[in-house]
């Protein structure tokens, strides 16, 4: 019982623990979109196939960064992004993901 205890908590932690980003090493535009992508996959992280991208677009389009506290090319990128979510957010799933990074040339995920 306890092998199969450790196994259902090492199945659900070390994904989690792989995923997360040290967020302290980034600063303006890639440390916003890396805590946004921190808090995103609490809530998306388990949701698998097509619906964690559809989760993902969901979360991505109710959260856009706040462009105002970034200055120069930081703003710039924010804009452009945010830009991107509306011009792509009638697209389901991977095809918002993929839209966004098309758009923007970039991750919008912060990796």
């Amino acid at each position: 019982m306890r092998r199969v205890l450790a196994a259902a908590l090492t199945a659900f932690v070390l994904p989690a623990a792989a995923h997360t980003s040290d967020c302290t090493r980034f600063e303006g535009i890639d440390k916003a979109r890396c805590e946004r992508h921190s808090t995103m996959f609490l809530k998306c992280g388990m949701v698998k196939g097509e619906a964690h991208h559809e989760c993902d677009r969901e979360y991505l389009v109710a959260n856009p960064l706040q462009c105002g506290s970034l200055s120069g090319t930081d703003a710039q990128r924010c804009e452009k992004e945010n830009a991107a979510f509306k011009s792509c957010q009638d697209l389901k799933g991977s095809a918002f993901g993929s839209c966004v990074r098309k758009t923007i040339n970039e991750s919008p995920m912060g990796h």
